[in-house]
């Protein structure tokens, strides 16, 4: 019986004091077998904890599909171009590109390989089950881990959707005239907060952002962000990095106005107040900083195209779609307005494309006017 993710956070209080809160998330959220993403519980959709652009419909997917096709002609149509997810979940999103590059670019089919990151053997199962059902199928490779996936000597198209949310963060506070970092310790059997002032390294990060320093500001920093960035551009030759998730350029991350940080607990499509409680029971998320990937991407030799919300950059996409079918089916046309419309995916979800070698002058549909 695999232990329970409480008893194995509070006998790693035990052993090691207080737990950084990125430390907490990692183990609630990917402890094999038993954190949030890897027990194998149904996450998203209708039945689970919360919605996603990819649990609304198929039409994300023919959008995504149209920008591989345009990567593929503007390198000048090599003869294999691998696509790489992360975070594929149960695998729908894949399975709604295969399915749209076989309808719209079935030339480019053959040309394909799919490799899929996911380190839960029951998730990479139930991604094999789905995929499955498609033919034909281009060669599909799945990887436990990012550093497992070879580097690729032909062009890569990396994609990914709300995956950068749930990497693990760093809690930060002001409080009293100094920035605090948030840890988490047991308290009478129970799981309570403590803080301790700021380590060196991390306030040359509050520092680089221009964290303000106001009374109560409570906001957080994902480590993480840049070594995975690095080891991903050791793969990518040439090719292309699509990000879509919900986020913000740091200044408005961190605007004086944002007091309380955008760290979330979410069950049943109900947020929390108490991230802390019933771990492993719960979504564990937090706002992407789009202009770190800008800039650690910059630095690794890619360009930036966007950055765009879903309700400007989708419909940019899609007019090719909506071209060939004035009269969408009533399904279609519901799933496009989630993903467009302000109150749905429209104004929180953030479109991002980051190439690398590509011709100059090449100028992605998407992001162009």
């Amino acid at each position: 019986m695999p232990q329970s993710v409480s008893s194995l956070l509070l006998q790693e209080i035990h052993h090691h004091g207080p737990l950084r809160f990125d430390r907490f998330m990692e183990i609630v959220l990917y402890q094999p077998q038993i954190g949030y993403y890897s027990c194998g519980k149904t996450r998203t959709g209708t039945k689970g904890d919360f919605l996603t652009p990819v649990s609304t419909g198929p039409l994300l997917g023919r959008i995504i599909a149209l920008q591989i096709a345009e990567i593929h002609q503007a390198l000048n149509s090599p003869p294999s171009l691998h696509l790489v997810e992360q975070g594929a979940d149960r695998g729908h999103l894949a399975h709604d590109i295969l399915s749209a590059i076989s309808l719209d670019h079935p030339h480019l089919l053959p040309k394909l390989q799919l490799h899929l990151i996911e380190p839960s053997p029951s998730l990479a199962q139930q991604q094999k089950n789905h995929l499955q059902s498609l033919h034909p199928l281009p060669p599909l490779h799945w990887h436990g881990d990012l550093s497992c996936l070879p580097p690729a000597s032909q062009p890569t198209f990396f994609y990914s959707c709300e995956l950068i949310d749930s990497f693990p963060v760093r809690l930060i506070r002001f409080s009293s005239g100094q920035w605090l970092e948030r840890f988490v310790t047991q308290t009478s059997n129970q799981l309570d907060w403590i803080d301790q002032p700021a380590s060196p390294e991390l306030l040359n990060e509050i520092r680089r952002w221009s964290i303000p320093p106001i009374e109560g500001f409570s906001t957080e920093i994902r480590p993480s962000v840049s070594p995975w960035l690095k080891l991903l551009s050791e793969k990518i030759r040439q090719g292309a990095i699509l990000t879509l998730d919900y986020g913000l350029p740091a200044q408005e991350l961190y605007h004086p106005s944002r007091l309380g940080g955008t760290l979330r607990a979410l069950r049943q499509h109900s947020p929390s107040a108490h991230p802390l409680a019933d771990p492993g029971q719960q979504d564990l998320t937090a706002h992407v900083n789009f202009t770190e990937l800008v800039e650690e991407g910059k630095k690794l030799g890619f360009h930036s195209h966007g950055l765009l919300p879903f309700m400007t950059a989708l419909p940019r996409q899609a007019t090719p779609l909506l071209q060939e079918s004035p009269t969408m089916p009533e399904k279609s046309t519901r799933n496009f307005q989630h993903l467009i419309h302000p109150s749905f995916f429209g104004q929180s979800h953030l479109a991002l494309l980051q190439t690398k070698n590509l011709p100059d002058s090449y100028r992605p549909s998407m992001f162009s006017c």
